[in-house]
C-alpha cells in the first residue's frame, strides 16, 4: 500500500491482491493517522482499482479509516471502484462512497420482555441450584469415605488449613470483636443510664455478642479470609486444569481439596467465636467501667448472671454451621470458576455475597428454632 499526500489531500492506493495481516493494518493505520495529523489534511482519498469484495481483511482496514475520519473531521471517497459488488458492500458498510462514514451495528439488538428475562432466570437458578447439589453429594460421599476409612484422611492438610484459616485470624477476630462490644457498650450505655441502671449494659453486651454478633462478626471475617480464599486457590487450580488432571488420573477432588478446608474451618472457627465473645465482652468493659457507676466485679457478676449454658451451645452452633456454609460455597465457587483471570475473580466475588446471605439466612433459622428444639428437651432458654 502506497500513501501520497498533495495539497491538503491524503492518496491511498496499490493495495495488491493479497490481503492484510492484523500488523500491517495496525502499522498502515498508525502511518495514516501521523500523515493525517501532520499534513492537517481535511480529505481521504483511497483508491481501490482492482479490489473486489473478498478482500475481506481490506474492508475491515476501511471501517478502521472510516472511525479515523469521523475522528479527524476527513471527507473519505473512493476512487478506481470496478467491481459493483464491492460499491454495494461498501455502502452497507456505512460509507456514502464520497464524503462520509457513518459506523453500522451489524448486530441485531433483540428486546426481551419481563417473563421472558424471569424465565431465563429461574432457568439459570435450576441449572446452578444441580451443580451445587451435585457438588454436595460429592462431599457427603466423601465425608462417608473417610469415615469408613479413618486413615485415609489428611491430617496435614487439615492442619494446614486450620493454622491459615484460624490461628491467623485470631488477632483480627479479637480486634473486630473488641471494638464491636466497645460500641455495643457505648451506644447501650448510653440509653440505660437515663433510668440509672446503667449496670445492666453487661447483660447487653453479654448477650448480644455470644448470641449474636460474635458469631456473625467471625463469620464475616472467616468469610472474607477463609472462603474467598478457598474459592481463589480452587478457581486457580482450575484455571490452569489441575482439577482436571486431578479426575483424569481417578483421584476425586472431593476428598483431597473440598473435605480437608471443610473440616478444618469447622473445627476451628467455633474456637474463633469464642474467643470473639470474649473480646467483645472485653471491650464492653473497657468502656462502660469509665461511664457507668459501677466496679469491675458488678459489670462481671452481671455478665455470668445474665448467661445460661444455651447461650454458649447457640454461640457454638452458629460458629460450627457457619463455617460449613463458608467452605462448602467458597470451594464450591472456586471448583465451578471458568477457566480464565476474570472467572477466578467472579468466583472470589460470588463465594463472598452467595456466603454472606447464607449466613444471614442460616443465623435466622437457627435463632428461631433453637429455642423449640431445647425445649423439646427440656432445657430452659
Amino acid at each position: 500500500m502506497k500513501l501520497e499526500i498533495q495539497n491538503k489531500e491524503l492518496k491511498l492506493y496499490d493495495f495488491g491482491s493479497g490481503g492484510l495481516s492484523f500488523s500491517e493494518m495496525q502499522k498502515y493505520y498508525d502511518d495514516i493517522a501521523r500523515a493525517v495529523i501532520k499534513s492537517k489534511s481535511s480529505d481521504l482519498i483511497i483508491d481501490l482499482k482492482s479490489l473486489d469484495s473478498k478482500a475481506y481483511s481490506i474492508l475491515s482496514f476501511l471501517i478502521s479509516l472510516g472511525e479515523l475520519s469521523n475522528k479527524r473531521n476527513l471527507k473519505i471517497s473512493f476512487s478506481g471502484l470496478e467491481d459493483k459488488k464491492l460499491e454495494s458492500t461498501l455502502k452497507n458498510l456505512g460509507f456514502d462512497l464520497t464524503s462520509n462514514y457513518k459506523s453500522q451495528s451489524f448486530r441485531e439488538e433483540k428486546s426481551s420482555s419481563f417473563l421472558e428475562k424471569f424465565g431465563i432466570a429461574i432457568i439459570s437458578c435450576f441449572k446452578e441450584f444441580k451443580k451445587f447439589v451435585g457438588f454436595l453429594g460429592e462431599v457427603i460421599e466423601s465425608s462417608f469415605y473417610y469415615i469408613t476409612h479413618p486413615r485415609k484422611i489428611e491430617l496435614e492438610e487439615i492442619s494446614y488449613y486450620m493454622d491459615k484459616s484460624g490461628a491467623d485470624a485470631i488477632p483480627i477476630v479479637a480486634l473486630i470483636c473488641f471494638l464491636v462490644g466497645l460500641i455495643f457498650a457505648f451506644q447501650g450505655i448510653a440509653q440505660i443510664a437515663k433510668f440509672g441502671i446503667s449496670v445492666y449494659v453487661a447483660d447487653l453486651v453479654a448477650l448480644g455478642m455470644i448470641r449474636e454478633m460474635g458469631p456473625l462478626m467471625v463469620a464475616v471475617i472467616c468469610i472474607g479470609r477463609a472462603g474467598s480464599a478457598y474459592a481463589a486457590e480452587l478457581g486457580t487450580m482450575n484455571s490452569a486444569e489441575e482439577i482436571d488432571a486431578m479426575i483424569t488420573m481417578g483421584l476425586k477432588p472431593a476428598r483431597s481439596l473440598v473435605l480437608p478446608k471443610i473440616i478444618a474451618l469447622s473445627f476451628v472457627m467455633p474456637m474463633l467465636v469464642m474467643i470473639g465473645d470474649l473480646a467483645g465482652i472485653f471491650g464492653g468493659a473497657a468502656i462502660s467501667l469509665p461511664l457507668g457507676d459501677f466496679t469491675l466485679i458488678q459489670y462481671w457478676n452481671r455478665t455470668m448472671a445474665s448467661l445460661i449454658p444455651a447461650n454458649l451451645l447457640e454461640s457454638i452452633i452458629k460458629g460450627f454451621t457457619f463455617a460449613i456454609i463458608i467452605a462448602i460455597v467458597g470451594c464450591y465457587r472456586g471448583v465451578e470458576a471458568d477457566k480464565d483471570a476474570k472467572g477466578v475473580g467472579k468466583a472470589t466475588t460470588s463465594s463472598v455475597v452467595t456466603s454472606v446471605v447464607f449466613v444471614i439466612l442460616a443465623d435466622f433459622f437457627i435463632t428461631l428454632t433453637l429455642p423449640q428444639l431445647l425445649g423439646i428437651f427440656g432445657i430452659a432458654y
